[in-house]
């Protein structure tokens, strides 16, 4: 691509569609092997991948949205069974795990809609160098599989919250400020 004279957001956009594409087939493989999802969900990727500027090298950032009905003594072990072979997928195909567990194999990371509200409400209304952390990780998102309409939701939340709350902004601009860019290789 580089030979043809792609631009940096042309290379980054296709190798996000790879893996896109990779993450949607596992799924489907996982669906296969498992059956039919008890409950719909949304399979989301964020960061780099959600915003279309993945690069060769790069881990996984990964969650998924459950529907509220999601019952975690009866459902949650489909959902494990389901990230991991995902997770481990990704991992055979050259994405390594993400060292700080943000994968959908994380129970954390693992949660029905109303969680996940209550995740960014929080993370909005109370920003902390945690949430912050948080905040840039998981604001970057993007439904790759499954019911996008639960993803959307979480889109337009953040929009409503975020877009009211100035000292979150604050927040999060002097956190951004505070990052230097990268301007060589060393």
């Amino acid at each position: 691509m580089v030979n043809e004279e792609a631009t940096a957001h042309m290379i980054g956009s296709a190798m996000s569609g790879i893996g896109r594409s990779l993450t949607h087939r596992l799924l489907e493989l996982a669906e296969q092997r498992l059956g039919p999802p008890p409950v719909p969900y949304c399979y989301m990727v964020l960061g780099s991948m959600a915003r279309d500027e993945q690069l060769i090298v790069t881990d996984q950032d990964n969650a998924l949205v459950l529907d509220n009905r999601f019952d975690p003594r009866i459902h949650d072990e489909y959902f494990l069974q389901l990230a991991s072979f995902v997770s481990d997928g990704l991992a055979a195909c050259g994405y390594s795990y993400c060292k700080g567990g943000i994968m959908a194999s994380n129970a954390k990371w693992r949660q029905p809609l109303r969680v996940w509200r209550s995740y960014f409400t929080q993370w909005i209304e109370q920003p902390n160098p945690e949430t912050l952390l948080n905040s840039s990780i998981f604001f970057d998102l993007s439904s790759a599989y499954g019911e996008a309409g639960l993803v959307e939701s979480l889109k337009d939340l953040i929009a409503q919250k975020a877009s009211s709350n100035p000292l979150f902004l604050a927040a999060l601009a002097r956190n951004a400020l505070n990052r230097t860019p990268p301007l060589g290789f060393s």
